[in-house]
């Protein structure tokens, strides 16, 4: 069975690249185009990870995580963000709960890796 990964983004352009960069063979992906969006979609189907834009309108990439990470049902999800803000807003996410961080643009291979490595991180 495929691990379910949602990609939020409120840049259309940018998740048609991560979109490309995953491909569909080896995760069930869907996507969210805000913080709103994001917040229904995991109350709909628990993703078993998030990629995560911070800087969104509307409901920011911040608000998403805290919610996520405050919530029982729901706060063993791993979220990578993804920001152009690259540092500044680093401490915000680790605050946040984020389990990892990226600038854009994304470095695909490292994404990749950073997903393998938080979907299975329990193995033994």
């Amino acid at each position: 069975m495929k691990k379910k990964v949602l990609l939020v983004d409120d840049n259309e352009l940018n998740i048609t690249i991560l979109l490309n960069t995953l491909g569909d063979d080896i995760y069930d992906i869907s996507v969210a185009l805000s913080g709103a969006e994001a917040l229904e979609a995991i109350e709909d189907e628990l993703p078993d990870l998030i990629v995560l834009d911070i800087c969104m309108d509307g409901i920011s990439g911040i608000d998403v995580c805290k919610k996520v990470k405050n919530e029982k049902r729901t706060e063993h999800i791993p979220i990578i963000f993804l920001t152009a803000a690259h540092d500044a807003l680093k401490d915000m996410a680790n605050e946040a709960g984020a389990d990892d961080f990226m600038g854009k643009p994304v470095e695909g291979a490292m994404l990749r890796s950073k997903i393998k490595k938080l979907l299975y991180k329990n193995r033994t």
